[in-house]
């Protein structure tokens, strides 16, 4: 599981097209509340509309749930909306031990248990093929878990 994680990150935090440092560093301490026992449940469906109006479901996609940090805040500002096209040169392979992972179904529906409170990114892929051309993108949202209240979470745009 965790090796899936780390591949799973490492497609969504790397890429080709420009090349980052973080400056954040990477603190365990901020990212403890991540692996702690909880009650809540974040749970969803992903998904985007094609231009002709047809869905596409994030089908077998890997579902992540990344602690909300300053670590990781300083990622997604440097990454947009479009994590294949920045490769982090400095990323801080521990974070992994601080992510879930788990696959949409055929629906683009996921489910993670056992979540505490506290902020969390939750990003995902949906993509679909044009002729020669790939199409769609990521998905991300940040979501927040208080009193040990499921969440639950329609992630599109």
């Amino acid at each position: 599981m965790k090796f899936a994680i780390v591949a799973a990150l490492a497609v969504a935090l790397s890429g080709c097209v420009q090349s980052v440092n973080i400056t954040t560093p990477f603190n365990p301490a901020e990212h403890a509340y991540a692996v702690q026992a909880g009650r809540a449940t974040v749970a969803g469906q992903a998904f985007m509309r094609r231009n002709d109006g047809i869905v596409v479901y994030a089908a077998g996609s890997p579902v992540l749930l990344l602690p909300y940090t300053s670590y990781t805040r300083e990622i997604f500002a440097a990454a947009g909306n479009t994590y294949g096209n920045v490769q982090f040169e400095n990323g801080d392979q521990r974070l992994r031990d601080y992510s879930k992972m788990t696959q949409a179904n055929g629906e683009g529906r996921f489910t993670f248990s056992g979540i505490p409170d506290g902020q969390y990114y939750l990003i995902t892929r949906v993509t679909w093929m044009a002729g020669d051309w790939q199409q769609g993108g990521d998905l991300t949202q940040v979501v927040t878990v208080s009193n040990g209240q499921s969440v639950d979470v329609i992630l599109t745009r």
